[in-house]
């Protein structure tokens, strides 16, 4: 008989959903209007037929990106997006025979790609009013314990971990040789950061991307940030040539215009999200706090499931409906006021 990994066998998975070009998307936190229009205009000016012909070079953006991190090259690994990295990290460091220490809920890549390499999944969850005490994560490192990950602020809930409670989750993981992984997609909504552990200590890495705020999804981009020894190893892991050379130019451009760049696409958000939680609360609608580029809205009148639909139909918008204890919220993507406008015209409308 043909062999087949027993961990790859057994996993389910649900295929990404496609079709979305034609509405409003609001539901997996992407910016619908992207990079400014005369970034963009620059940058693609630069790409011509012979740039796409060569295989990508790494080397600049790696020095702009260091440099702009205060960290040294070696202690940088590209990878095609964030969610790749997270793949890499959980090989190179999951231990097959131990335990994965995650919330509930959070970002779901992390069980599939432990239960790929067949890791126990020990899952925490948060208090019934969505509040989360870091005693419940401390208390559940011990001798089993092989990798913990929190990422900061955490999706789709939106909290934020103090830096002294990861410091304490890293000090116990530490204790029993477990790596801790530190997720910081949505590091630019929130500007805490925990950069400077990855000196301090030598059992974490941390992840970034250019999806979220820099807007390029589409292109690919995310980073690891760790020690020099271990994105060696996970530079072993990656293979040559998987970050592409559009995504390479627009990144170090963005760090060539990182001023005028940033502050557009931060006024835009900041913009939107004061206006759409003013409306909110206007209209009494529970929202739970967030630091991310969304925020999670309680259902009203309607059901999440009538209310998305409804905006999907009605509207041409999509929105995405929470699971678990999670499962009469709404969660927005928070983006440019006009979009925010369109959403609460038609939620008042359909939620009456």
């Amino acid at each position: 008989m043909i062999y087949i990994e027993e961990n790859i066998k057994n996993l389910f998975r649900t295929k990404q959903p496609e079709g979305r070009a034609k509405y409003i998307r609001l539901d997996q936190n992407e910016n619908p209007d992207g990079l400014p229009k005369w970034f963009f205009d620059s940058v693609m000016s630069e790409i011509t037929p012979s740039f796409i012909s060569m295989y990508p070079e790494e080397g600049v953006f790696i020095s702009k990106y260091a440099k702009y991190l205060g960290v040294k090259e070696e202690q940088l690994c590209i990878t095609d997006g964030s969610v790749t990295a997270m793949g890499y990290v959980v090989r190179v460091f999951g231990n097959p025979k131990k335990n994965f220490l995650s919330v509930t809920p959070t970002f779901g890549m992390y069980k599939v790609y432990t239960d790929m390499i067949g890791m126990n999944n020990i899952q925490v969850p948060y208090e019934k009013d969505f509040t989360f005490k870091i005693e419940t994560i401390l208390n559940a490192i011990d001798e089993n314990t092989g990798l913990v990950c929190l990422v900061n602020p955490n999706m789709p809930m939106g909290n934020v971990y103090k830096k002294e409670d990861i410091i304490k989750v890293i000090e116990k993981a530490r204790k029993y040789d477990a790596t801790v992984i530190i997720d910081e997609a949505y590091y630019y909504f929130y500007d805490q950061t925990c950069l400077d552990l990855v000196d301090k200590y030598d059992n974490v890495v941390l992840l970034r991307t250019f999806s979220k705020l820099f807007t390029l999804a589409g292109l690919r981009l995310g980073v690891v940030i760790s020690n020099p020894k271990f994105t060696g190893y996970v530079e072993a892991l990656k293979p040559h040539y998987t970050v592409n050379c559009v995504a390479l130019l627009f990144a170090e451009r963005i760090l060539d215009n990182l001023p005028r760049v940033q502050k557009e696409l931060e006024d835009n958000f900041n913009t939107g999200k004061e206006y759409v939680l003013n409306e909110l609360n206007k209209n009494n609608y529970e929202v739970l706090p967030s630091h991310g580029c969304f925020i999670c809205i309680k259902a009203k009148n309607k059901t999440a499931e009538q209310i998305a639909q409804e905006l999907k139909d009605k509207y041409n918008i999509l929105i995405l409906i929470g699971k678990g204890e999670l499962s009469n919220y709404l969660r927005l993507t928070i983006c440019n006021i006009k979009y925010m406008k369109l959403f609460m015209n038609a939620l008042l409308e359909i939620d009456k």
